[in-house]
C-alpha cells in the first residue's frame, strides 16, 4: 500500500538515484500519484481495442447487442473482480490526493472519449438509439465497471456469480438498442 512505499526501496530495485527520482517525479506523492495512475489505467479491465472492433463489425442489433452484453458482463466477471477492487482503492485514495484525483480524471476523460467515438458510431448506423447521447452511454457504460464492485461487497467471499446480467440485457434491448 501507499503508506508503506518507500523511495529508497524504489531507487534500489528499479536500479536508479533517489535524485533520479525526485527529478521525474518531483516528490515522494508524485511518485505515488504514478503509480497508482499507472494502476489504474492498466487495470481499467476495458479491452477497448477489441470492444471497438467487435461494435464496428456489428452490421444488426442482434449482433451489437451480444457484444455490449459481453462488455457489461465482463465487467461483473469473477475473473475481473481483483481489478475491480484495485480500481476502487486507488479511486478511493484519490479523495485526499487532489493530484491523483485530477490525473484519474484525464484517464476516465479519454476513456468516455472513445468509447462515446464507439457508441456514436454504432448510433450513426441505426443500431443505437440516439435518444440518448453516445457519451452518456459511455459514462453509463465506465460507471458500471467501476460500480459493480458493490456486487462483490454484497457476495463477501463467496464465489457468487453477478446477478447484474439479466439487467444488463433487459437494459440492452429495451432502452439502447434500436429494434427492427
Amino acid at each position: 500500500g501507499e503508506p508503506s512505499l518507500r523511495v529508497n526501496d524504489i531507487a534500489r530495485d528499479s536500479d536508479v538515484s533517489v535524485a533520479t527520482l525526485y527529478h521525474y517525479f518531483g516528490d515522494r506523492e508524485g511518485l505515488v500519484v504514478a503509480a497508482r495512475l499507472k494502476q489504474f489505467a492498466g487495470s481499467t479491465g476495458i479491452y477497448y481495442d477489441e470492444f471497438a472492433r467487435a461494435m464496428n463489425a456489428a452490421t444488426t442489433s442482434d449482433e451489437l447487442a451480444s457484444v455490449v452484453r459481453g462488455f457489461f458482463g465482463q465487467a461483473t466477471s469473477q475473473a475481473s473482480r481483483a481489478i475491480r477492487f484495485l480500481r476502487a482503492e486507488i479511486v478511493g485514495s484519490s479523495r485526499t490526493r487532489p493530484q491523483l484525483a485530477a490525473a484519474l480524471r484525464e484517464v476516465q476523460e479519454d476513456l468516455t472519449a472513445r468509447l462515446t467515438a464507439v457508441f456514436a458510431n454504432a448510433q450513426e448506423r441505426g443500431l443505437l438509439r440516439s435518444s440518448i447521447s453516445a457519451r452518456d452511454i459511455a459514462e453509463f457504460a465506465l460507471t458500471i465497471h467501476l460500480g459493480s464492485i458493490l456486487t462483490d461487497l454484497l457476495a463477501g467471499d463467496d464465489d457468487r456469480v453477478s446477478s447484474l446480467d439479466p439487467i444488463f440485457s433487459e437494459l440492452i434491448n429495451s432502452v439502447f438498442l434500436v429494434k427492427s
